[in-house]
């Protein structure tokens, strides 16, 4: 089901649903599966006025590098992809126990930062794949 979501559209798959108002201390938009491991959070940056940024894959994978080293995570698998005309930098970092997938986007003068964390299960992967369906569908 496409859905607005907090200055954003994007496809909702079924089982997953706006928990953002269930959290501690009003906490960023999130996405959970019903019957889920992991949350799927936005942090969202509507361009309103001023110089245009006109970012570019550049601009997103310096984002990138800077969210690796302020994270610990190991910025040498950023990758990038193109959803229609929405840029994305993005990485996947897996500990033992926990699952991190983390994306910048942008259609150049808009931004968002998309993050998926799991625990460790059987149903990660299936959820992980569903996550990254919902954040290629995004558009501002």
């Amino acid at each position: 089901m496409r859905i607005q979501f907090y200055g954003i559209t994007l496809d909702l798959p079924d089982e997953w649903e706006d928990i953002t108002d269930d959290l501690p201390n009003k906490g960023p938009p999130t996405l959970a599966k019903t019957s889920g491991v992991g949350a799927l959070q936005f942090t969202i940056a509507r361009y309103s006025g001023g110089e245009k940024p006109n970012a570019d894959f550049d601009v997103l994978r310096s984002f990138m590098i800077q969210f690796c080293q302020n994270n610990h995570i190991a910025a040498d698998h950023i990758s990038t992809q193109k959803f229609g005309n929405i840029m994305c930098a993005g990485v996947l970092s897996k500990t033992i126990d926990k699952i991190l997938s983390v994306g910048y986007l942008s259609n150049g003068n808009d931004f968002a930062l998309a993050t998926y964390l799991a625990l460790e299960s059987d149903l990660v992967s299936k959820e992980l794949e569903e996550a990254r369906a919902i954040i290629s569908s995004i558009s501002f």
